[in-house]
C-alpha cells in the first residue's frame, strides 16, 4: 500500500481564505533567521526556533489583533509584566 501525498494551493482569490496566523509566524523566523547566521552548532537551532515560537504565542502582541495569542485563546495562564518570568515560574511549579 503506497502513500499518496495530496498538495494543496491555497490561493486567496479562489478560496477567499488567508494564512495570516502561520504567515506572521514565518515572518518573524525569517527575520530572526538572518541575526542566527553566525550559529556554529546545529543543537542550538531548535532550542532558538522553540523560543521564537514561545516568544510569539506568550510574550508579544500579536501585529493585527494587539493581543497576545495565548491571552486571545483564554490560556488561564497569569502573566503579568515580565511575562518570560511568569512563564519560567509556571514551568517551575508543574515540575
Amino acid at each position: 500500500m503506497g502513500l499518496t501525498i495530496e498538495h494543496k494551493i491555497q490561493n486567496y482569490q479562489t478560496t477567499h481564505i488567508h494564512n495570516y496566523r502561520i504567515e506572521t509566524v514565518f515572518m518573524k523566523i525569517k527575520d530572526r533567521v538572518i541575526d542566527f547566521r553566525g550559529l556554529k552548532a546545529l543543537w542550538s537551532a531548535p532550542i532558538l526556533m522553540t523560543a521564537i515560537v514561545i516568544q510569539h504565542n506568550f510574550i508579544e502582541n500579536h501585529s493585527t489583533t494587539d493581543e497576545v495569542p495565548c491571552d486571545s485563546a483564554n490560556s488561564g495562564l497569569d502573566l503579568r509584566e515580565n511575562r518570560w518570568l511568569d512563564l519560567i515560574r509556571c514551568s517551575a511549579k508543574s515540575i
